[in-house]
């Protein structure tokens, strides 16, 4: 009967690890061949423990290419952990002086809100708006 064993949770892998990775993989490779994702993979996540210059001399890598995808894994995490708002209630008083605003505001992310109110109001606050927009509010 074979027994399981329980492993070990996932631990990031340190840069000697990764230079390891990458030599192995290059004593294999043909001519001309792609740096797997996984490998790519493994050099990005490293650049979260040492900065992206000493990682590329390390790994023997492209500075600017290893940068680039630093940062668009930085920005992907970034659009992730943005908290989408998708509704948010306005109370319009009646009484106060007529009101036409004008709002359009965008997000680190890209997102747009336009939005036109006209009317009597006592209540909106254009500033209140953005923020919970851009995830600050509440």
């Amino acid at each position: 009967m074979k027994r399981l064993s329980v492993s070990q949770p996932c631990t990031k892998p340190t840069l000697e690890e990764v230079r390891t990775r990458f030599e192995t993989w290059r004593k294999g490779k043909k001519r001309g061949s792609r740096i797997p994702k996984s490998l790519w993979g493994a050099a990005v996540e490293v650049c979260t423990e040492h900065t992206v210059n000493p990682v590329s001399r390390a790994l023997g890598l492209n500075y600017t290419e290893l940068k680039g995808r630093v940062s668009a894994t930085e920005r992907t995490a970034d659009e992730q952990s943005v908290s989408r708002t998708e509704f948010v209630e306005l109370s319009l008083g009646l009484g106060a002086q007529p009101v036409l605003c004008n709002v359009e505001i965008e997000s680190a992310a890209g997102g747009k809100l336009k939005m036109t109110f006209s009317g009597k109001s006592r209540e909106f606050d254009p500033v209140e708006l953005a923020k919970v927009f851009w995830g600050e509010g509440r």
